[in-house]
């Protein structure tokens, strides 16, 4: 029973890696705004359950937040990617000492990605966000297709 639930698990991963790859290399920037508006739904939907849960400020912050991300999300995209880029030049920083540690290439050669992706988004921002996205696609699908046979990219 466990290994089938295991099987089914990878199955589903792999799918979603595979589903999202697919969305980023086609539509590219544009998935900034369906992100936004998804997130935006998030914070909408929590504040409504923290209201209907007796936290009225708290529900009505998480719906204030919601509705700014969704109506004004676009203002705020440049600072977003900053943010984006600044935090997977850490992760990848983070990878990379770890992946030093290990002396395995792969975990080495993912963190120098990372942390170069990371770079050009905050360095130029509009130029870099179609091929982000488009790298990031595809190492979504090789992600979905390791996970077809139980393994991890990284």
């Amino acid at each position: 029973m466990a290994k089938s639930k295991n099987i089914s698990n990878n199955l589903l991963n792999a799918v979603l890696y595979l589903a999202v790859g697919i969305l980023f290399c086609i539509f590219r920037a544009s998935v900034l705004g369906w992100l936004m508006t998804i997130v935006g739904i998030l914070f909408i939907v929590e504040g409504v359950l923290s209201i209907v849960k007796k936290d009225l400020m708290g529900g009505i912050i998480s719906i204030a937040l919601g509705a700014i991300i969704i109506l004004g999300g676009w203002l705020f995209v440049e600072i977003v990617l900053i943010v984006f880029g600044v935090l997977l030049i850490a992760k990848g920083v983070i990878d990379l000492l770890n992946a030093l540690k290990s002396k395995d290439l792969m975990p080495i050669v993912v963190a120098a990605l990372t942390i170069a992706a990371g770079v050009l988004l905050v360095v130029s921002k509009w130029a870099m966000v179609d091929w982000f996205f488009i790298i990031l696609g595809i190492l979504f699908i090789v992600n979905g297709v390791l996970a077809l046979f139980g393994k991890k990219l990284a």
